[in-house]
C-alpha cells in the first residue's frame, strides 16, 4: 500500500520534496520562496554557477587527457658501482690474410656488408660447401691475446686481468669485436680505481682496402650495461693510435611511462633469445628473422638461430649483403613493432686524451715486448674506464596528474561552486530515479485504462448483440 501510494506522487511533489531536502545549494530557495525576484536571482545564480563548474571540470579532465608527464631527476649516492660492459672493436677487419685471392675476397666481402652490392667472391666460393665465412671471420678477426694485442690490464690497479674477461662479438661491419666482463665493482671515485687495458691493434698487418675501407687506425669502444647488446658502429666512442683514453663515465638508470602518457609498453613484449627487453635487442631479432625469411639462410653474424644453416658464399653476396644494408637504412623500431624499454640504464662518457706511451715508459717497455717506440707509438691504444663519483642520476617519468588528483579537483571544484559531493550526488540519482518510476507508472495506468476501456466496449457490444439475437418478432410485419 505505501509503494502505490509514492508511485501516485505527482512530478510537483516528488521536485518539492527533493528541493526541500537536497544538499544542492540553491535548488532549495528556488521552491521554497514565493517572491518573484528572489526565484529568479536564484535561477539564474544556479544557472551561472553551473555553467562555470561544467567549465572548470572539463578543463581539468581535458588537461589530463593530454597525458601529460613529469620527470623528477635525483642523484642516489651509494659506496660502490658495479663495473659496466665495455665492448671494443678494431678498425681493422681481417688479419694474416694469406694469399692474393684471400685478400680480394675479403676487400669484396667488406664492400658487400658495408654498401649492400654484390661484389665477386669466387675464391671462396672455390673452397667448397664446407667453407664457413662464419668460422674465416673469427678466425681472421682481431685476436684477444695478452702480451701480443692485451698488452696490460688491471682493475683498479690491484687485479690483473688477461683474455678471459673478454669474449667475442662478431659484427658484420667491424669484424671481430670483444666484450670486456668483470664482476667487480668500483668503491672509490676517480681514475686510479677504474678498468685500465693498453692494447695492441697490430696496424702494420692492417688489410682495410684504403679505397672503400676503413681508414683509422685505433679501436672504437661502446660503454654499455651488461645485460644491453652493444651497438659499437653507432654509439661507439674512438681512440687513435698512440693516444691514452681517460672514459670518466656516469651510470644514468631512466623509468618511461608507460601508453598513452609514454612510448613504452606497460607489459613489455618478450624476446627469443634474450632474458632483459631492449631496443637494441628488439631490433636485432626483427632484422635476423627478416633476413632468414628473405634469404632462407642466417648470415655469417648472427650468433643465434642454429636451427636455421648458414648461408653459402654466394647468398652472403647476392641475398644477405642487400638484405642487411636495407634492414639497417629502412627498416627501423616502427617497421619492427619495438618500443623503448621502460627501464634503461646508460652510460654517459666524458673523454680525455693523453700521448701514449711517453718516450720514458718506452724505454721500458720495449725490452719487455722487443718492439721499437716507433711501432709502440703506431700501434698501442691506451683506455681507462672509470666512474667520476660513486653516485648514478635516476630519471624517474612520472603522471602529470595522477587519477586520485583529478578526482579530488573535480571534487573540489564541485564543493566550491555548487556544495556538491557524493551524497549529493546519490539524492540527484534518487530523484532522477523517482521521477522515471513515476512516468513508468502512468504510462503503466495509461495502458490499464485503455485496456479497461477496450474491454468494457467490447463487453457492451456484446450485450448488444445477444439482446438483439434474443428479441421476439412482431408478427404484423410479417407479410
Amino acid at each position: 500500500m505505501t509503494r502505490s501510494k509514492k508511485r501516485k506522487k505527482k512530478p510537483i511533489d516528488i521536485r518539492r520534496e527533493f528541493a526541500e531536502n537536497t544538499s544542492f545549494h540553491g535548488v532549495h530557495q528556488i521552491y521554497t520562496t514565493w517572491r518573484r525576484p528572489v526565484v529568479v536571482f536564484w535561477l539564474t545564480l544556479l544557472i551561472v554557477v553551473l555553467g562555470l563548474l561544467i567549465y572548470q571540470v572539463t578543463l581539468r579532465v581535458l588537461d589530463y587527457a593530454t597525458y601529460r608527464t613529469t620527470t623528477q631527476i635525483s642523484e642516489e649516492f651509494v659506496y660502490s658501482l658495479p663495473f659496466p660492459a665495455i665492448t671494443i672493436c678494431n678498425y681493422n677487419r681481417y688479419f694474416n690474410l694469406t694469399s692474393e685471392g684471400e685478400r680480394n675476397d675479403a676487400d669484396n666481402l667488406s664492400y658487400s656488408l658495408d654498401y649492400g652490392k654484390p661484389r665477386n667472391l669466387s675464391y671462396f666460393d672455390s673452397l667448397g660447401e664446407s667453407f664457413s665465412l662464419r668460422k674465416f671471420m673469427i678466425e681472421k678477426g682481431w685476436p684477444m691475446k695478452t702480451n701480443v694485442t692485451l698488452f696490460h690490464c688491471d682493475i683498479s690497479s690491484s687485479i690483473s686481468c688477461n683474455e678471459s674477461y673478454f669474449e667475442p662479438v662478431l659484427t658484420h661491419n667491424l669484424g671481430l669485436c670483444w666484450t670486456f666482463h668483470t664482476e667487480q665493482s668500483q668503491r672509490i671515485a676517480g681514475h686510479s680505481h677504474g678498468i685500465h687495458m693498453s692494447l695492441n691493434v697490430l696496424q702494420s698487418e692492417f688489410t682495410e682496402n684504403p679505397i672503400f675501407g676503413k681508414w683509422e687506425a685505433g679501436i672504437k669502444f661502446q660503454v654499455h650495461s651488461p645485460d644491453v647488446l652493444p651497438q659499437v658502429d653507432v654509439y661507439g666512442q674512438s681512440v687513435g693510435v698512440g693516444l691514452w683514453a681517460s672514459a670518466a663515465i656516469h651510470k644514468i638508470q631512466t623509468e618511461h611511462m608507460y601508453a598513452p602518457w609514454g612510448q613504452c609498453e606497460r607489459e613489455q613484449q618478450s624476446l627469443k633469445f634474450h632474458s632483459q627487453y631492449s631496443l637494441v635487442a628488439c631490433m636485432r631479432e626483427c632484422h635476423d628473422e627478416r633476413l632468414i625469411a628473405n634469404c632462407t639462410c642466417r648470415g655469417p653474424s648472427l650468433s643465434h638461430y642454429n636451427e636455421t644453416r648458414e648461408c653459402t658464399v654466394q647468398e652472403v653476396a647476392e641475398c644477405v649483403a642487400p638484405t642487411l644494408y636495407n634492414l639497417q637504412y629502412n627498416v627501423g623500431p616502427k617497421e619492427c613493432g619495438c618500443t623503448q624499454p621502460c627501464n634503461e640504464i646508460r652510460y654517459l662518457s666524458l673523454l680525455s686524451y693523453t700521448t701514449f706511451p711517453s718516450q720514458r715508459a718506452a724505454e721500458g717497455i720495449e725490452p719487455l715486448f722487443n718492439v721499437s717506440y716507433d711501432y709502440l707509438k703506431t700501434n698501442l691504444v691506451g683506455l681507462s674506464v672509470y666512474f667520476d663519483t660513486l653516485s648514478h642520476t635516476k630519471s624517474v617519468e612520472s603522471k602529470a596528474v595522477e587519477e586520485s588528483a583529478l578526482i579530488s579537483d573535480i571534487g573540489g571544484q564541485l564543493g566550491l561552486w555548487a556544495g556538491i559531493s557524493v551524497v549529493t550526488l546519490v539524492e540527484v540519482v534518487q530523484f532522477a530515479i523517482s521521477m522515471l518510476d513515476y512516468r513508468c507508472e502512468s504510462k503503466k495506468d495509461k495502458r490499464r485504462r485503455r485496456r479497461r476501456g477496450q474491454k468494457k466496449t467490447t463487453t457492451t457490444a456484446t450485450a448488444t448483440a445477444t439482446a438483439t439475437a434474443n428479441e421476439p418478432v412482431n408478427e404484423a410485419t410479417v407479410v
